[in-house]
């Protein structure tokens, strides 16, 4: 059995069945930093397209700023070239339904490679910008002259795995990103096995990104760290 092929029979942690139809490409999702802000709806609502419902846990939405590696990087049945394959990601989301379908939003997706900004614009059809990040496992500094979007946070990581609330399980395991295409809304299907989470402290320095009228401040409601998921995606579908 495959890597794939076993990441596809880990389907417990899914709130709706696997796409009938063949994943497109596959990553690797290394050191993950989760930042979450719980948000009054008003801030965000005008934010999000009219076709999406803003999701919310016990009446109030969340915003996450979400950043990791990306490795292995490839299409379905091509290998994956090395510095093209790997790359850091940043972005900053929302929590959305559609067709009852939960999902996410993306208010901003960064990326430190320009070529990736290309690739991903062209082939898989999300608006990533360029973005000057640095990271290792306990630190990430980014600046994005474009957005004026500058970040810079320390964290000390537990090395025990965490007892997931229903809130952490609400924020992570979402498999539906949701994306406006040409004046339509497009979902991205994606899939991976339950994420394993671990305590993780922040020490936020400096922070600039907004979800909608909402300013990310320097004290997030929750914070956790993983430090690997196996993540296919198939191709964008009208919805």
């Amino acid at each position: 059995m495959t890597k794939t092929d076993y990441i596809l029979t880990q389907t417990s942690n899914r709130q709706y069945a696997l796409p009938d139809r063949k994943w497109k490409y596959f990553q690797e999702w290394h050191d993950t930093l989760f930042l979450n802000w719980k948000v009054p709806k008003v801030l965000l609502e005008k934010h999000i397209p009219k076709e999406l419902e803003l999701d919310t846990f016990n009446n109030m939405a969340w915003v996450s700023l979400v950043a990791f590696e990306v490795k292995k990087m490839r299409p379905r049945n091509l290998p994956a070239i090395p510095y093209v394959s790997n790359f850091h990601e940043i972005n900053v989301r929302t929590y959305v339904i559609k067709n009852g379908i939960p999902g996410i939003y993306m208010f901003s997706i960064e990326t430190n490679k320009f070529i990736e900004v290309l690739l991903t614009r062209f082939f898989i059809g999300l608006p990533y910008q360029k973005s000057n990040i640095k990271r290792t496992k306990t630190a990430l500094s980014s600046n994005n002259e474009t957005s004026n979007y500058h970040l810079n946070v320390h964290c000390t990581i537990e090395p025990y795995h965490v007892k997931k609330t229903a809130v952490n399980l609400w924020l992570t395991e979402r498999h539906a990103l949701y994306e406006k295409c040409r004046g339509k809304i497009c979902r991205f299907d994606i899939h991976h096995k339950e994420w394993e989470l671990q305590k993780v402290h922040p020490k936020i320095h400096s922070i600039k990104h907004n979800a909608g009228d909402y300013a990310l401040s320097a004290h997030p409601d929750s914070f956790y760290y993983s430090k690997k998921i196996d993540v296919v995606f198939w191709a964008k579908k009208e919805v």
